[in-house]
């Protein structure tokens, strides 16, 4: 018989007080704001008006950018040494784009990280990199294509038309020309007087891992392969989203072209964007609106595009990016990176990270 003495009492903590918890918090307040910006609510009428096949094709379509953004993921950790397959990097990858799209100023996208160096073994510094890469190249790239898509649409002068394609190739290399010619830049500007502007204490504490970030970013807008991979399969994901969007218009009886689609659909995500706001709140509907008209599309009629945009695109999106992120939470370790290259950098820079 067990003595009262020889009794433990239990070290485990409750899980409300565990980190875990606030992971699914999280979760739960994003799934809130999903809930509330959709305004589902709102839509009997305009969901009445579309048949059956559209209200099931339409939200589908989010499900098939898995696959582009899980193949871009990998080029970019397979560029830093790091072999893993499409289907494990697939959570993480959807999740990112997601949050890019739905956070302020993809404010969610500070998760992912953690989630790098929890089940992959990235380094969280290095991570930083890789989600700036992919955040910044993405924003860049759904700009050029709006551009592109408004100079095929007859907004432009009939010269532009031609040129058009290869000048946006032309810019999609624009950043990495300018990281190659980074170094130069720096030795005639006085970025090292800027650095000193920014206290001992800061630079000391955050120092290398802000070396380490930059070092990532520079190296994967330098890799040809990863830049090529990137705007090939980001391309492929734009083309996907074009259609969903465009699907609701023509349900809808309105006669607008893929191109002219494009646009009020990248033009509202970017005004949202930038606005700073949660799904960008009252400007992204604002710009859809307008730029609807512009297009000829009745006043009521826009109305309801907007709100089927809110409920077939972006409340199912939002929904599966939410599966996505509590997959990448709840995904165990895939064990250490492939090479040995990246098993040292794993193993010495996760140290000093943790």
């Amino acid at each position: 018989m067990t003595s009262p003495e020889s009794v433990q009492p239990s070290t485990q903590r409750p899980f409300w007080r565990s980190p875990r918890s606030l992971l699914y918090a999280i979760a739960l307040l994003f799934l809130a704001i999903v809930l509330w910006r959709s305004k589902f609510w709102e839509s009997g009428d305009a969901i009445g008006n579309i048949d059956a096949l559209d209200l099931v094709l339409v939200p589908l379509l989010s499900l098939a950018l898995l696959v582009p953004l899980a193949l871009r993921q990998r080029a970019i950790l397979g560029a830093l040494g790091y072999r893993f397959s499409a289907r494990s990097l697939a959570p993480i990858s959807y999740y990112g784009n997601t949050v890019g799209f739905m956070t302020p100023a993809a404010s969610g996208e500070v998760l992912r990280p953690s989630l790098f160096r929890r089940t992959f073994g990235v380094p969280t510094a290095q991570g930083v990199g890789i989600v700036l890469f992919e955040r910044l190249f993405s924003f860049y790239l759904l700009g050029l294509s709006c551009l592109l898509a408004l100079s095929w649409t007859g907004a432009a002068p009939g010269w532009v038309g031609p040129v058009a394609l290869p000048m946006m190739i032309a810019a999609c290399l624009a950043p990495s020309a300018f990281v190659a010619l980074a170094p130069t830049l720096n030795n005639r500007l006085p970025a090292r007087r800027l650095g000193n502007l920014v206290p001992h204490r800061i630079r000391d504490r955050i120092g290398e891992q802000v070396k380490e970030s930059g070092s990532t970013l520079s190296r994967l807008w330098l890799n040809a392969t990863v830049v090529a991979f990137f705007i090939a399969l980001s391309a492929i994901t734009f083309l996907v989203m074009a259609i969903q969007f465009w699907l609701i218009p023509e349900a809808l009886g309105q006669d607008i072209s893929l191109q002219e689609a494009w646009v009020v659909l990248t033009a509202g995500a970017m005004a949202g964007f930038l606005s700073g706001l949660p799904l960008g709140l009252g400007a992204t509907d604002a710009v859809m609106l307008s730029l609807l008209k512009a297009y000829g599309v009745e006043t009521t009629e826009a109305g309801q595009i907007v709100i089927l945009t809110r409920v077939l695109i972006n409340l199912p999106g939002g929904l599966f990016g939410l599966a996505a992120y509590l997959l990448a939470v709840r995904q165990k370790p895939a064990g250490t990176p492939a090479t040995p290259v990246a098993r040292f950098a794993a193993a010495s820079l996760g140290r000093d990270t943790e």
